[in-house]
C-alpha cells in the first residue's frame, strides 16, 4: 500500500503544498494518508530518521549532504574501466581453506575490509588482503557496496576518514567498488530517500575522485527518484558502471520490472556504453544484457553451500542440486569450492548468457 505507482494512485493532497516536491516528486500510494510526514514518529530525541520533524537533527543532516540537489554533487574524474567477464564468486573470508584461489576476478564485501571503528582498511599490502581471504596475487579485487545497514552506515560515519581509506584500498590492489546501497525506505518520510540518494551520489564522486573506480547504485521507488538519477547519468560521463541489487524491494514479483525498465531508461540516456554489476536474483540478467555492454554478475551461492558443506549435482544437465558432502573435522574446504565454483559458474553461464554448458567431469 506504499509502494509509489501514480498509474493507478493519486498523489496524497500534502505533497501539493510540500517545499521539496519538485525534488521528491510527491507519493501517489494506495495508503490513505496526508503525505509522508504521516511517518514522523514524533520521537525527536531518539529519531535517527531524515525528518523535518526533527528540528535540530534535520539542518545538519541536510548541511552535510549539501542538499537535496543531485547536481550540486562534486563532478569526479572519469578513470579507466574495463569490466570484463560474466559470473564471479563473493569470497565472505580465507578460513577453512589453505590453498590460493585462482580466479580472474572475485568480490569481497567492502565492510570485510575496512576496519570502521579504527578507520583504516584492515590490511596493509595487497599481499596481505590477498593472502587473508585466500586468493591468487593476480587474482583482481572488486568490492560490493551491497549489506545490511548496519555493514554500510559505518562507511558514512567515517567522515573525513574516507578519502585516505580509498587511497589504500587502491594501494592494496582492489580494482573496482560499488557505492553502498543506503536505503530508500517506504515507511519513513521522503526526506530520508532523498538524503540516502545525495549519499550515493557524493561516495560515488568520493571514490572516483580519489582514485578508485566506481560503479554507482542508483536507488529510488519513484519515477521521480529516476528521472533525477537519469539526468545524473546522463550527464557525467565518469559514470560508465551501474550496480543493482535484486535481494530485497527490487525482487519483489510485482516490482522487479518497474526497476528494470527504470534501468534500461538509464542506460539509453547515456548516450554511451555502460556496463552493470548485478547481486541476487540472476533472472534479470538477459533483460540487462540487452541494455548494457557487460553484465558481471556477482554470486554468492557457491561459497556459501560450501560453508553448508553442500556440493553441486547436475540435474538432466541443465540444472544444479545441492547434495550434502560432509567433510571431517579440520578438513579444508578447497576441493568442495573448486567444485562448486565451477559448476555454478557454468551453470549460470548456460542458463542466463547463452553460452554451452560444458561436459560435466567424471567422479
Amino acid at each position: 500500500m506504499l509502494t509509489d505507482n501514480p498509474h493507478i494512485n493519486t498523489m496524497c493532497l500534502g505533497c501539493g503544498n510540500c517545499p521539496d516536491r519538485d525534488i521528491c516528486g510527491g507519493l501517489s500510494i494506495e495508503a490513505q494518508i496526508m503525505d509522508c510526514l504521516h511517518h514522523c514518529c514524533g520521537a525527536s530525541d531518539t529519531c535517527t530518521k531524515v525528518c523535518p520533524g526533527n528540528a535540530i537533527v534535520f539542518p545538519q543532516q541536510v548541511r552535510e549532504i549539501g542538499g537535496f540537489d543531485l547536481h550540486a554533487t562534486p563532478r569526479a574524474p572519469a578513470l579507466p574501466v574495463v569490466l570484463k567477464g560474466d559470473v564471479v564468486e563473493l569470497i565472505y573470508h580465507g578460513s577453512r581453506r589453505v590453498q590460493a584461489l585462482e580466479a580472474d576476478v572475485v568480490a569481497l564485501r567492502l565492510a570485510d575490509v575496512v576496519d570502521f571503528r579504527r578507520k583504516r582498511t584492515k590490511h596493509v599490502s595487497a599481499e596481505v588482503l590477498r593472502e587473508a581471504f585466500r586468493l591468487s596475487p593476480d587474482c583482481k579485487v572488486i568490492l560490493t557496496g551491497v549489506d545490511h545497514d548496519n555493514k554500510i552506515e559505518p562507511w558514512w560515519s567515517l567522515g573525513p576518514a574516507r578519502p585516505a581509506i580509498i587511497r589504500d584500498l587502491v594501494a592494496n590492489g582492489v580494482q573496482m567498488v560499488t557505492t553502498p546501497n543506503f536505503s530508500l525506505v517506504l515507511d519513513h518520510p521522503r526526506w530520508d530517500d532523498l538524503h540516502a540518494m545525495k549519499r550515493i551520489a557524493l561516495v560515488f564522486s568520493e571514490f572516483q575522485e580519489n582514485g578508485l573506480a566506481c560503479a554507482l547504485h542508483p536507488n529510488g521507488r519513484t519515477f521521480q527518484d529516476f528521472e533525477r538519477w537519469r539526468t545524473f547519468v546522463a550527464e557525467r560521463p565518469e559514470v560508465q558502471v551501474m550496480a543493482y541489487e535484486f535481494i530485497t524491494g527490487p525482487d519483489r514479483s510485482g516490482r522487479r520490472q518497474f526497476h528494470l525498465d527504470r534501468l534500461a531508461e538509464l542506460a539509453a540516456a547515456a548516450d554511451r556504453p555502460l556496463d552493470i554489476i548485478v547481486r541476487g536474483n540472476p533472472q534479470v540478467i538477459p533483460f540487462l544484457r540487452r541494455h548494457f555492454r557487460e553484465v558481471l554478475y556477482i554470486d554468492t551461492t557457491a561459497f556459501m553451500k560450501t560453508q553448508k558443506r553442500q556440493m553441486a549435482e547436475r540435474v538432466a544437465n541443465n540444472a544444479l542440486e545441492w547434495v550434502s558432502s560432509k567433510t571431517s573435522p579440520g578438513a579444508p574446504l578447497d576441493p568442495l569450492l573448486r567444485t562448486n565454483l565451477e559448476e555454478q559458474v557454468a551453470y549460470l553461464r548456460a542458463a542466463y548468457y547463452g553460452q554451452p554448458l560444458p561436459a560435466a567431469k567424471a567422479a
